[in-house]
């Protein structure tokens, strides 16, 4: 994050800030999950961690892993093996083996608070050779059995519990490493966010602008259908509550905010903003994405095609299955099926034609 920073000085024009930046910009909005407190919900049964397992010390801190060691040459390596042609039914490859797969997390840590939960997932897939990208959203409420070295849980527990293990990246290295074993899928990168990075990157934007296709009234925020500029406050509630839809809609909510501020950086010239949202975000921000891939994939999502963006909830019935497990509401996974489906995103409808449901909650 220093040498972000330090990029930050030395450019002097708005067309010349750096567009890694943009990137946190971008992902971090996906991160805004939190538990609803106030909302008394069958799939809040979440069991508290230490509970599940044997007791340990908890970690402290959480490295920021905005300071990087990896290289640049390595980093070059990553973000190149990303850009060859997909031609995975010709030489065996996956397309999901071709792309640069970046983890993206939301937690609700607060200050001071051992345990966290992290209420958003998702594998955001870079196709470079392609022009294309592929959103994943994993439920929180996802069954994850075997988790190594604990009992089974829930998937929104496993970086605390990985963290707590490992303090420097211990969570994110767990989860990419059951990603990997379940879905086939090669984790390059990850980005974790919380709640504040949210507030300051609404209270940045001024507000955001998206267009509402489901009117929502959960008896705190009360939208109606069409475009219009959301507060902070009522950003926060859209994409965190679950009174309406359940988790699974929240999950698309959450895509659907991720667009609205990419077009609105594009829409208003948002790029001199870039230097107080740095400031607001750098004390909040862990991630491995060093400065030469940052600002490779921030040129590369803020000129993408919409018509190139394809989008994935896991969801029943075809991928998960209702159930419980220890007392707890979780969603039971078919991995073969999540498997296959998340290598075919790029064959889906584009996001823009998907993200609406048929039947609004």
């Amino acid at each position: 994050m220093k040498r972000l920073h330090h990029l930050l000085l030395a450019f002097q024009t708005p067309t010349a800030l750096p567009v890694g930046l943009i990137l946190f910009l971008l992902l971090c909005t996906s991160c805004m999950g939190g538990s609803e407190t106030a909302v008394a919900q069958s799939s809040d049964t979440t069991a508290t961690p230490v509970a599940a397992d044997k007791a340990q010390p908890a970690a402290t801190a959480v490295a920021t892993a905005a300071t990087t060691t990896a290289t640049a040459a390595a980093e070059t390596v990553a973000v190149a093996a990303a850009t060859s042609p997909v031609t995975a039914t010709v030489d065996g490859q996956l397309p999901l083996s071709r792309t640069l797969n970046i983890l993206v997390l939301g937690s609700d840590r607060w200050p001071n608070v051992v345990n966290w939960r992290t209420d958003v997932m998702m594998i955001v897939a870079l196709d470079f050779a392609q022009a294309r990208v592929g959103v994943i959203s994993i439920p929180r409420d996802l069954y994850m059995n075997p988790i190594p070295d604990h009992q089974p849980n829930k998937m929104n527990v496993i970086d605390y519990l990985g963290e707590r293990d490992d303090p420097n990246g211990g969570g994110p290295k767990l989860l990419k490493r059951l990603i990997q074993e379940h879905m086939g899928i090669t984790i390059h990168h990850y980005l974790r966010f919380d709640f504040q990075s949210f507030q300051a990157v609404v209270d940045t934007l001024g507000g955001v602008e998206i267009e509402i296709d489901c009117p929502y009234n959960d008896g705190v925020i009360n939208l109606k259908a069409g475009v219009q500029r959301l507060t902070t406050a009522e950003a926060l509630r859209y994409v965190r509550s679950r009174d309406l839809g359940g988790d699974l809609d929240r999950a698309r909510r959450q895509q659907r905010l991720i667009w609205a501020v990419r077009n609105q950086v594009l829409k208003e010239n948002l790029l001199p903003r870039l230097p107080a949202l740095y400031q607001n975000l750098a004390g909040s921000i862990q991630t491995d994405i060093g400065l030469v891939t940052a600002l490779r994939l921030a040129r590369f999502v803020l000129t993408i095609n919409p018509d190139n963006v394809h989008s994935l909830v896991l969801a029943p019935p075809t991928l998960l299955t209702e159930g419980w497990r220890q007392g707890m509401f979780v969603f039971i996974p078919d991995w073969p099926a999540i498997a296959k489906a998340a290598q075919i995103i790029f064959e889906r409808p584009p996001f823009v034609e998907t993200n609406t449901p048929a039947v609004c909650p």
